[in-house]
């Protein structure tokens, strides 16, 4: 007798033990792999992270939402505060991400730019805990606001598919883009 998932039980004779086990077992596999497949492709952040243009996320033409985390020196950050007046990069990252290393990178070397053009850059750790993201910056800190969204509350509030996550925040406070990468031309998305 074997009880299949949809309730129905089967009676066989004649068959080795723990032959319909296997059976079933690679069948499930088989239909499992071939959903989580299927569903990749449909929903937005499942699988790899996709490119997105600076109108596929909800968030872009709406005002960024204020929150308060807890930056690396240990000071509540409240967004608005830090920002109010300016052009912002929202950057969400985790230091497990490689490209979101590459991106740490791109950052840092924009520094003297984003501070010619009065752009405000804060990183945003995504569920880490304060002293593996302090590790990870021993041999050298960029200049930038480091805020731990620990909890993940604040990256939910944003919607963020996937890291690396930038978030251009033109000095109106709206959100101008959403892109998984620095572009080339965000002097022109902030104005």
């Amino acid at each position: 007798m074997v009880l299949l998932a949809s309730g129905t039980i089967i009676l066989l004779t004649g068959v080795q033990p723990g032959f319909i086990e296997r059976v079933l077992m690679k069948i499930s596999l088989r239909a499992w792999l071939g959903l989580l497949l299927f569903f990749s492709f449909l929903l937005p952040g499942a699988g790899c992270v996709r490119a997105q243009g600076p109108f596929d996320h909800p968030l872009v033409g709406r005002p960024a939402a204020d929150f308060t985390l807890t930056s690396l020196q240990g000071e509540n950050v409240s967004l608005l505060e830090q920002i109010k007046g300016k052009k912002a990069i929202l950057f969400f990252w985790a230091t497990w991400c490689p490209h979101c290393r590459e991106q740490m990178v791109a950052i840092q070397t924009s520094k003297e730019q984003f501070s010619k053009e009065g752009i405000e850059v804060i990183l945003i750790d995504i569920g880490e805990q304060k002293d593996r993201v302090e590790k990870f910056f021993s041999a050298q800190r960029p200049d930038y606001t480091i805020l731990l969204d620990v909890e993940g509350s604040v990256s939910e509030q944003y919607l963020v598919y996937g890291v690396p996550a930038l978030y251009y925040i033109g000095a109106d406070g709206n959100v101008r883009a959403v892109e998984h990468g620095l572009l080339r031309k965000y002097s022109e998305i902030l104005e």
